[in-house]
């Protein structure tokens, strides 16, 4: 059995607990492809299991990373030879678990995965970057505010945590679908480049009561969506703004699940409260047509070497991002990048 470089988890913890070193390379089993790595993308995710999640056990060593494309290798069924030497993104559901969460992921040489989850795309090393930011970030996003939330043209969508990849997706597709966005950040930066992407107004949540900004905003009205999945910190006031009849999404609970709702906005205004989880094959179907046809442009914020993990997890971990970080393996980022670091 040959070795790949990897990105491994032996124990559960702080940056520190990232090896990037050398392990066995995977064979595909039945169903199953062999795909080289050209690109993964980190997600809170990949720090979730690298820190440890409760109530779950996740044998170890582990390899995280679910946004993953790459070129098929090999495969273990004859009937999956028409994918070998193609390009694929890889869907990272696989049933009820997840490539990088409960099955090892893609910031590694190598992965396996099922052949049903390879999602043929084309182009350069650039456009392969650029699959790898869409399925977890804008897969999430896209179910959230279309399916779930049922965002309309001419609606107003208040984006909490807006620059991050969720919400730079959110973002997005709002200004495709044309809907009113408003986006809040800490960041008078990063609410810059979020007006550059659409929004049409912008919160700096570090100065500003978001809830009481959005009701002025909207005419004392209150936002038709309020995408929130900071939790406790954020969902009183998101309550607050939500317009009568109108509908509050979430997909997560970054500070806190403890959150309190007012019940009475919910039932004097009569809105609908909607979780959101995760995406479907549809949605990256349909994200993934989009950037081929060039109507949408996943937002990078930088791309490392796999031998730069801890720096790039990092980056990830003190929110300083502004939408997707990609992890190229080093022998791919030597023949495609070299030492400038430019695509």
């Amino acid at each position: 059995m040959t070795t790949m470089q990897a990105g491994i988890i032996r124990a559960h913890g702080g940056p520190e607990m990232l090896e990037v070193g050398e392990i066995e390379r995977p064979e595909p089993g039945p169903g199953e492809i062999l795909v080289r790595v050209a690109a993964c993308a980190l997600n809170h995710l990949d720090i979730f299991v690298r820190r440890g999640m409760p109530g779950v056990h996740l044998p170890l060593p582990h390899i995280s990373g679910g946004d993953i494309t790459g070129w098929v290798e090999a495969v273990a069924d004859k009937s999956d030879a028409g994918l070998i030497g193609r390009q694929v993104l890889l869907d990272p559901l696989v049933g009820h678990h997840a490539l990088g969460e409960n099955l090892r992921g893609g910031l590694a040489e190598y992965v396996v995965a099922p052949a049903q989850n390879a999602i043929p795309v084309s182009g350069t090393l650039r456009d392969l970057i650029r699959y790898a930011a869409l399925p977890i970030a804008y897969g999430t996003a896209h179910r959230m505010i279309f399916t779930r939330g049922n965002l309309r043209a001419g609606e107003t969508m208040l984006v909490l945590a807006a620059a991050g990849g969720v919400g730079v997706a959110c973002v997005q597709f709002g200004r495709q679908v044309g809907a009113r966005v408003i986006a809040c950040s800490s960041s008078d930066a990063k609410l810059a480049r979020l007006r550059v992407l659409g929004a049409a107004e912008t919160i700096n949540t570090a100065r500003e009561d978001f809830s009481k900004r959005t009701w002025e905003l909207t005419g004392k009205q209150g936002a038709d969506l309020v995408v929130d999945y900071n939790g406790q910190e954020t969902w009183p006031g998101s309550i607050r703004c939500t317009r009568r009849g109108g509908r509050l999404v979430t997909c997560g609970a970054t500070t806190g699940f403890e959150a309190v709702t007012d019940l009475r906005y919910v039932w004097t205004r009569e809105i609908d409260i909607r979780g959101s989880d995760g995406w479907t094959r549809s949605d990256l179907d349909a994200i993934v047509g989009m950037v081929r046809d060039g109507a949408l442009e996943p937002v990078i914020h930088a791309v490392f070497p796999l031998s730069r993990l801890r720096e790039a997890e990092a980056v990830l971990e003190d929110r300083t991002v502004f939408g997707k970080v990609v992890v190229v393996p080093d022998a791919i980022w030597e023949e495609e990048i070299g030492p400038s670091g430019a695509l």
